[in-house]
């Protein structure tokens, strides 16, 4: 794993700064995965953008046909869900850190911004069990309407759009992370092994100058 991580890190776009993107499905881990990345690349500044931010305003949303409300309903499980021109710019212009790590479900679904990446991963977790954790996340915060609500949506518009866009972005990922409630030592070794090598590279960087 070290060997194969560094020979990506070789091919790194820039010197000096890193760009990390982590895709999969929503409920997999992805935003606890990029937190322990940050935390393990202490003392090494960076920062995780949370590609969320960039979704278009509702109105402007693709829909999807909610059986369960009888109409079309906002849809944020499509790559036209997002402004991807902002998002690409903004991406483009972050240079105060060390490491940039870019979080969302549908990081990897375009090529601009597979091209920022030096470093693509997909988090990996069985689709039964992320629909649990986003049921039981939105349900804890009050987000998304009652249980029958979530359930449709889960149903109508999660699960196929993983299937259709999210899933197969895991064909473009350098490093496929297992997120599991089994996989949890092998998940800790890959983001060890990642932030070690990303580590060591800063010290053989300073070491050439």
């Amino acid at each position: 794993m070290s060997r194969y991580l560094q020979g990506l890190l070789l091919e790194a776009r820039t010197p000096d700064r890193l760009t990390i993107g982590i895709a999969g499905g929503s409920g997999s881990g992805k935003s606890t995965i990029a937190a322990s990345i940050v935390e393990g690349l202490q003392p090494k500044s960076a920062e995780i953008i949370g590609l969320d931010r960039f979704f278009k305003p509702a109105d402007q949303l693709p829909r999807y046909y909610s059986s369960h409300h009888g109409e079309p309903r906002a849809d944020y499980n499509r790559p036209d869900s997002l402004m991807v021109e902002e998002m690409v710019s903004s991406c483009e212009k972050i240079s105060a850190v060390d490491v940039v790590i870019l979080d969302g479900h549908l990081a990897l679904c375009y090529p601009r911004m597979r091209r920022l990446m030096d470093i693509r991963c997909f988090v990996e977790t069985d689709l039964e069990e992320m629909l649990v954790r986003r049921t039981e996340r939105n349900l804890a915060a009050g987000y998304g309407g009652g249980l029958d609500t979530i359930l449709n949506y889960n149903r109508e518009c999660v699960e196929p759009n993983y299937n259709r866009y999210i899933l197969p972005t895991r064909a473009h990922a350098d490093l496929v992370i297992p997120n599991g409630n089994s996989s949890g030592a092998v998940r800790d070794e890959i983001v060890t092994s990642l932030c070690q090598s990303i580590l060591n590279r800063s010290e053989r960087t300073i070491d050439d100058r």
